[in-house]
């Protein structure tokens, strides 16, 4: 599946391409999509680039259900849907996979009580009021 990142996205993945001196920008993507789907806490640092980046990527295969799940619970398209995963993750939020449903969902890491798992909701934002609230 291809894709193309927002500018602003594709800008900070290709900081973080070059500091972990990966040569495609796919294989920054895919790792990242990892990270959020695995739960991992990546020690990430990166200078957002400018300038002409390449923002047409392809993810693996191991990322196309999941993703593709994603967009369709909140009426959104696959690219939208990457754009949202890793511009949430990049800006540190936790994310946090329900391991029989596959889904995924943001929670401000301020509002998790440290002893506590946080807990997920049934109503989730849908299409275009996620989109507006996505921080890049």
């Amino acid at each position: 599946m291809q894709i193309r990142l927002a500018a602003q996205v594709a800008s900070k993945v290709e900081g973080i391409r070059q500091s972990l001196e990966y040569s495609k920008l796919s294989d920054t993507v895919n790792v990242l999509l990892d990270a959020v789907r695995q739960r991992w806490t990546l020690k990430l640092s990166y200078l957002p680039q400018s300038g002409a980046v390449s923002q047409k990527v392809r993810l693996d295969k191991r990322h196309h259900v999941w993703v593709s799940r994603y967009a369709t619970d909140r009426g959104i398209n696959a690219t939208s849907a990457t754009n949202l995963l890793i511009s949430e993750y990049l800006a540190g939020n936790t994310v946090t996979l329900s391991p029989d449903k596959q889904e995924v969902a943001f929670v401000e890491p301020s509002l998790i009580p440290q002893a506590q798992k946080p807990e997920t909701t049934d109503s989730k934002p849908k299409g275009q009021q996620l989109i507006r609230g996505l921080k890049l």
